[in-house]
């Protein structure tokens, strides 16, 4: 792939958006399996989540980032980098998704309005009904607002192994950087270059061990390292490391480096991890 269009401020969001139409959407077919699977009692939920991008003109290279955030102590999976939003509610965002049919809230009116990636109403239906959640969810987080969002595409969907959770990631722009006002879920905001993805270097394997298995069991799992600035590094990893990396893939016609495995990273997730409220 060539990365100079990362650096291609008007150029890249209608290059993502073309790229976007050709992907299958599987909304649809995997939110009917989880309804008719699903009993009352029941803790299998689902989630709308966005992935952000921005061009950052304020830097020696200006390109585009993906604006993720890292989860505080406060919350389940505390200290996992993740993309903005949340589970779904329903009646909430069934109104919500209406402003966005209708284009009271503008994010999927204009050039880049992808409505063509699938002809079937009741998968466009659930594209908006989850964009709406996960606009929503990134308010609440990092003050987003809606009106500074564009919709460019979604992204088939992923379900975690360790929560009984289906992702409905949509991909959005923010033509407007925007000062983060952070809920209490949120630690930070991490700004990652695009491009930062597309060196081998940045990759390792996470070995991670569980408070639920044997001291000799281990699950592992390719991750990205991050620099934080001050001496340290943010792993991104899971979820959202597999998700940004569809993406990726999507986008650059499969041309990722494949990650190193030189390097290995020890992780120990705590009962905490899972069984706090979110």
């Amino acid at each position: 792939m060539d990365l100079s269009l990362f650096h291609q401020k008007d150029m890249f969001p209608r290059f993502v958006a073309d790229k976007l139409t050709a992907v299958s959407v599987d909304y649809k077919e995997k939110y009917r399996s989880i309804k008719k699977a699903d009993k009352p009692g029941s803790l299998y939920r689902k989630a709308g989540v966005v992935l952000l991008l921005n061009y950052k003109s304020n830097q020696d290279k200006p390109e585009y980032v993906f604006q993720l955030i890292k989860r505080s102590e406060k919350v389940s999976q505390a200290g996992d980098i993740g993309c903005p939003g949340g589970m779904l509610h329903p009646r909430l965002d069934n109104i919500l998704s209406c402003f966005l049919k209708l284009g009271i809230i503008p994010s999927m009116q204009g050039e880049n309005a992808n409505y063509t990636q699938s002809k079937d109403k009741e998968t466009n239906f659930l594209i908006r009904l989850f964009l709406a959640t996960a606009l929503r969810e990134a308010w609440e987080e990092v003050g987003l607002n809606p009106f500074n969002v564009v919709f460019l595409g979604a992204l088939p969907s992923y379900s975690l192994s360790l929560f009984a959770r289906t992702i409905f990631p949509v991909v959005c722009v923010t033509p407007k950087h925007f000062e983060y006002k952070l809920s209490s879920e949120v630690e930070k905001v991490l700004e990652i270059p695009l491009s930062f993805f597309f060196n081998s270097a940045n990759y390792a394997i996470l070995d991670i061990k569980t408070s639920q298995r044997n001291d000799s069991e281990s699950m592992r799992y390719e991750c990205l390292i991050i620099p934080d600035g001050q001496g340290g590094e943010d792993i991104l990893w899971g979820a959202t490391f597999k998700i940004i990396n569809n993406f990726l893939r999507i986008i650059s016609d499969d041309s990722l480096p494949l990650p190193s495995a030189s390097r290995t990273i020890k992780k120990f997730l705590a009962t905490s991890y899972i069984s706090k409220n979110r």
